[in-house]
């Protein structure tokens, strides 16, 4: 009987990391890590646990991924490797591609130069000046890019207004939620930030681009200085959040800026819906 008992406890399983073990007159215990139980909480990557290595910006509309990823969360874009699908399958397509772009050149290197074209006339015209049609500007892809990426962020950033009066406004001001907005805007402004350099190639942008830096750079102050206080210390996260909100007003003139930019180039950008608490 002893040696029956001694063989049925050594085949026992193990607990294994994340199972619970009951123990009388208490209740299960997860043997998981600290990360698994908070990992639902944090929306994003970098505010969950993960470092700057550990993510990327999306190409489509600068959301914040954690690498692998296969789906941005706001734009919908659909990733292989960390990179759009649509452009992996161009480079994997690009032998083929290869062969019909030679092909092309040798055609257009030999055939006869093309007639110049007569300028389009608009329609809507009276018969007074030239009648051409306006032509859009030719942007640069990197500022392309860096306005639309900013104009994302800068919605995001927008819409954390209202949770942060809400806050405000509440019986009992909730500390822990306003950190977690604040770590949320952390990221989102440190994003901004790094887009901003892709401007300097469009001369046409360089006041949107002081403008921005400008903005991030006071948004990240007041953040930092909100999240350097004490949990303990509600009227030093209180005073942050009054403060962000006031930046953030600045967001409406930035937004129109950077459509009158897009409107040049023919670009258009992403629907931005300003919060009730920054009108």
């Amino acid at each position: 009987m002893a040696f029956a008992a001694l063989r049925s406890t050594l085949r026992r399983p193990a607990a294994t990391p994340g199972a619970y073990v009951a123990v009388s007159g208490a209740p299960p215990v997860a043997f998981g890590s600290a990360a698994d139980q908070y990992a639902p909480v944090f929306a994003d990557p970098v505010a969950g646990g993960d470092t700057d290595g550990q993510a990327f910006n999306c190409p489509s509309c600068g959301r914040t991924l954690t690498r692998g990823a296969r789906r941005c969360e706001d734009c919908g874009q659909r990733l292989i490797l960390d990179v759009p699908m649509h452009r992996a399958a161009i480079l994997s397509g690009g032998g083929a591609l290869g062969g019909i772009l030679v092909t092309v050149l040798l055609v257009n290197l030999f055939a006869p130069p093309a007639a110049p074209t007569a300028p389009v006339a608009d329609p809507s015209t009276t018969g007074q000046g030239t009648g051409l049609a306006p032509v859009a500007l030719d942007i640069p892809s990197g500022a392309m890019a860096a306005i639309r990426g900013t104009t994302a962020i800068n919605g995001r950033l927008a819409a954390e207004a209202a949770p942060l009066a809400k806050a405000l406004g509440g019986k009992s001001f909730n500390t822990s939620e306003v950190i977690k907005v604040l770590r949320r805007m952390a990221i989102d402004t440190r994003a901004g930030a790094g887009m901003l350099k892709a401007m300097a190639v469009w001369p046409e942008a360089a006041g949107q681009q002081a403008a921005l830096q400008a903005f991030y750079e006071d948004l990240a102050g007041r953040i930092d200085s909100g999240l350097g206080a004490s949990v303990n210390s509600t009227s030093a996260y209180k005073r942050a959040a009054k403060n962000i909100i006031a930046t953030l007003k600045d967001v409406p003139g930035l937004d129109a800026d950077a459509r009158g930019l897009a409107a040049m180039g023919g670009l258009e950008l992403p629907a931005v819906t300003i919060p009730a608490a920054l009108r």
